[in-house]
This record gives structure tokens, sequence and C-alpha cells, in this order.
């Protein structure tokens, strides 16, 4: 098996890699469409904007072919590869993939608390997940984002987080798993959820 890591031009896509790989992973930097083919599982890291993702992703011709991937193969969205999968975001106005019409949202601006919201966090399992195996309720994870989602699809929310305000720190959908946290910064949690998705066949 190999994981496919997707290169959009502005991520710590280096130190998922050092994670999988410390698992005994086989791992490839997918920066061309041709590479799609040779893994089995894909893994969207998570930072920078939107909108620079979009646009490197069409700059080096992946954006469509990752978009029938996407529905194809167990994929893992982190933060910025959550956002990825909506319609939109109040991200200027850049489309993400749409294969769900929920807003991102920026975190309201009266609310009484630093943001981006950077730092350890706990993560409220909602409902059993392969990816939360062994994973304790409340366990902490690491964030870092200025842009949340609010409301979503309650059978396809697997945890929420609170800062300031209560938000959906991860979905799942058939292939399809997204965290707000960060898996790769997130010490032993971290790479028991790294060990947990490349365990996992949907």
């Amino acid at each position: 098996m190999k994981v496919g890591i997707i290169d959009y031009g502005a991520s710590n896509l280096y130190s998922i890699d050092r994670s999988l790989r410390y698992l005994g992973a086989n791992t490839l930097i997918i920066d061309e469409p041709n590479k799609l083919k040779e893994v089995d599982k894909l893994i969207f890291p998570g930072q920078g904007s939107l909108g620079s993702a979009m646009s490197h992703l069409k700059k080096i011709e992946l954006f469509e072919d990752l978009r029938t991937q996407l529905k194809e193969k167990p994929f893992l969205g982190i933060c910025l590869g959550l956002q990825v999968l909506f319609s939109k975001s109040e991200e200027g106005d850049t489309q993400g993939y749409g294969f769900y019409k929920n807003e991102i949202s920026m975190f309201p601006p009266d609310l009484p608390i630093k943001v981006p919201h950077m730092g350890w966090n706990k993560v409220f399992i909602k409902q059993d997940h392969d990816l939360f195996t062994n994973i304790e309720n409340d366990t902490r994870f690491y964030f870092v984002h200025s842009y949340l989602l609010k409301d979503f699809d309650e059978e396809k929310s697997f945890s929420t987080t609170h800062h300031g305000i209560e938000f959906i720190s991860s979905i799942g959908d058939e292939n399809i798993f997204a965290t707000q946290f960060h898996p790769e910064k997130s010490g032993e949690a971290g790479l028991k959820f790294f060990d947990n998705f490349l365990k996992w066949n949907p």
C-alpha cells in the first residue's frame, strides 16, 4: 500500500510524510496527475489559503484528476484539506470542490478569544469511527486555524471542539474523512490517528 500526499505548494507535507514513514508506510508526494494512479490512499495536508491551494492545483493540472480520485480512494483531509471539500468559504470568493454545500466561516469577531485558534485542544468524539479506534474521548489534538465548520450533517459529524464557540472538528462520509486538527502536530495521539488511517478500509 502506498499513500499519496498532495503537494499544493504551501504546506507542511514533509512532517506528515515523516510520521507515515515512521509507521512503516510507503509514501509519494503528489505534484502531477500521473502520480495519482500510483497510490492507494490520499492525504490533503493543511496549511495555507484556500485560494492559493486551488490555484496551484489548477496550475499543475491536478485539480480535476484529484476531484475524481477523492470519490474513489480512502481520503484524509487535514485542516485546509477539510475546507476544500466544501462549496464556499468566507476566505475570499474561492470555490472548493463542492462535495458539501455548507459554508466554511471565520470565527465570530466578537468572541473573547485569540484567533487563529492555535494550540492543543480537546476533541469530543460524537460517534465511533475506525480513525478514532483506541483514541479516548476528549483527547487533545493540535489546532491552527482561523476558519471553521459550524454546521454539518449530524450523521457525518464525528467530533466537536470548543474555542469560544463549538465547531465540528472532524467529518466522515464513506471513503472520506477530514479533520480540523493536525495529527502530524499531535504527538502520540496523532501517530495513533495516522496508524488508524493506514489500517482503514472503507
